[in-house]
């Protein structure tokens, strides 16, 4: 991966849905050349998925604190509830983020996260409007 690579990714960040023509013109490149780049990042596991943000979207962090023996296992659980899972330490073990659009969606996601076995304790912490 180049400077190049990054200013791709970069412009994809920023709207995932740009053409391939306007990255060229903003690289230096052809439309060819980026439509490659692209297809080799997205192989290569650079880039994982196109996705949009929403103004309606609801985050939160839940912080979950589990029996010992079963970590490893409520982390596979919670990889199919949340957007993204952390290894945490102190005291909790794993930190989940959530995304959801409404406050009924965000908390059904706590709750089922509240009752996997192994699960002792959570907080939940949630971002506020920006």
């Amino acid at each position: 991966m180049d400077q190049v690579d990054l200013q791709i990714l970069r412009i994809l960040k920023e709207n995932s849905r740009i053409k391939y023509v306007e990255i060229a013109k903003a690289v230096g490149l052809t439309e060819g050349a980026v439509r490659r780049r692209i297809k080799q990042l997205k192989e290569n596991g650079i880039i994982r998925k196109f996705t949009i943000e929403t103004s309606i979207e609801l985050v939160g962090l839940v912080l979950i604190e589990t029996e010992v023996a079963k970590t490893k296992e409520v982390v596979e659980k919670v990889k199919k509830i949340g957007d993204k899972v952390f290894e945490v330490s102190g005291e909790y073990d794993i930190a989940v983020l959530i995304q959801a659009y409404t406050v009924e969606e965000l908390n059904s996601k706590i709750d089922e996260m509240r009752k996997l076995p192994g699960v002792l304790n959570t907080k939940t912490l949630i971002k506020l409007k920006d």
